[in-house]
């Protein structure tokens, strides 16, 4: 999940190189194909003859595939299709529009596909996005602000206590800006990095979805499991001096 330019597509044809064996049958439907990967049947939605993403998925079946790639879900026909694909025995990879990976549990609901069918059908979920990574010739260090600060502590105390156990973070903290040199053509970026938050389905979780709790209960649980949030995943490259703090707050919440 992620908004338009996160890097869903690259993720997703990442997946499927991995996947993608000679035992395999992987089906996609992308609107529109966006790399072509050998060995795997891909096909791109034609909505003026009525070949979209639904009418695709409800004959795709007759194929036998083992991997199911739709390119985005958008309306409840798709979302209800697909749900029922990996009822049926199918590993099913797609994309979705939301902020968060907790997100994704409303979004389906929204979409029409019924609250007990998410945990059997739903495995992992993943919210990504692009931030721009500093450039190491030119970047300039700072001193951090109260408010900077305070929105770091924040999501240092949050982590996971395992995962926090293994960090060596020094106060004060080393913040860095761009600046703009030769090597970057005066942006003071070079290239990007991804940032993930990943929602695995447990037995726990289930519980909490099945019982109809709200968005921000499923947050708390998936939290107290060790889920590290987009924003956690965010300072820790703003201390590691990867990215700067202007591209902590433009991309997460």
């Amino acid at each position: 999940t992620g908004p338009t330019g996160s890097g869903k597509s690259t993720s997703l044809y990442a997946f499927l190189q991995i996947l993608n064996q000679d035992a395999v049958n992987v089906v996609t439907l992308e609107d529109p194909v966006e790399y072509f990967v050998q060995g795997v049947n891909q096909s791109q939605v034609v909505p003026e003859i009525g070949y979209t993403f639904a009418s695709w998925l409800r004959s795709i079946l007759r194929q036998d595939p083992d991997v199911i790639m739709v390119g985005e879900v958008r309306d409840n026909e798709t979302a209800e299709l697909a749900v029922h694909s990996a009822l049926t025995g199918h590993l099913v990879l797609s994309t979705l529009h939301t902020n968060n990976a907790v997100g994704t549990i409303p979004r389906l609901v929204d979409l029409g596909v019924q609250r007990f069918l998410i945990p059997a059908t739903l495995n992992i979920i993943v919210a990504q996005r692009l931030a721009r990574r500093l450039c190491n010739e030119c970047k300039r260090l700072i001193e951090p602000t109260p408010e900077q600060v305070k929105i770091i502590e924040i999501s240092l105390k949050e982590l996971p206590s395992e995962f926090s156990k293994t960090l060596s973070i020094q106060k004060p903290y080393r913040l860095y800006e761009p600046v703009g040199c030769d090597a970057c053509k005066g942006k003071g970026f070079f290239g990007r990095i991804g940032l993930y938050e990943v929602l695995r389905m447990t037995p726990e979780l289930e519980h909490v979805i099945l019982s109809g709790e709200s968005e921000a209960e499923v947050l708390v649980e998936a939290k107290r499991q060790g889920m590290i949030t987009l924003r956690q995943e965010a300072v820790l490259h703003l201390l590691n001096g990867v990215i700067p703090f202007t591209e902590v707050v433009r991309e997460t919440y």
